[in-house]
């Protein structure tokens, strides 16, 4: 990018999202690179996306572009992590885990720990609703949906994905 001056941010995003596929989780670096001098414009602009619909903002620096889906006219409640301590750390002792979900998903590793993003897809793999309650409040939507996103097809599992919101 030789002349900054004529470089229009907002142009550069869109046309790199024309050519992204819809329900997949994206980091802000395929947007590179942009000049230090528009950070502030890019922002921006990606907020101004997110506000319109065009994409969904997952979490920090990470996003994806929402496919057709079905209407669905009621409100999504966002849940945000009670258990910040477990995510700073990225595990969870097993023992904790033990008497909070329904079926014992870490019976081979009984006094270890669990890093949080296999407990997330275990529980959306076994698909237990009260288990996608436990971890949607444990850890914060915006962290479910970024590994359900990262590990799952979502039009497999419809249902944890109308739940999420995705």
């Amino acid at each position: 990018m030789e002349n900054n001056a004529k470089f229009n941010i907002s142009s550069h995003i869109k046309n790199k999202l024309r050519r992204l596929r819809k329900d997949k989780l994206y980091d802000y670096s395929v947007f590179e690179p942009i000049p230090q001098d528009k950070k502030a414009a890019f922002r921006k602009a990606i907020s101004r996306l997110a506000k319109e619909g065009v994409i969904v903002k997952v979490g920090n620096g990470k996003f994806y572009k929402k496919g057709q889906r079905g209407s669905i006219s009621k409100e999504i409640v966002h849940i945000k992590p009670r258990r910040k301590e477990w995510l700073k750390r990225g595990y969870v002792p097993v023992e904790n885990l033990k008497y909070r979900i329904s079926s014992n998903l870490f019976w081979s590793n009984p006094k270890g720990k669990v890093p949080v993003e296999n407990i997330i897809a275990s529980i959306i793999k076994k698909g237990a609703l009260d288990d996608l309650d436990f971890i949607r409040f444990s850890f914060g939507d915006n962290k479910v949906k970024e590994v359900f996103l990262k590990h799952f097809d979502i039009h497999s599992k419809p249902m944890v994905r109308d739940i999420l919101g995705v």
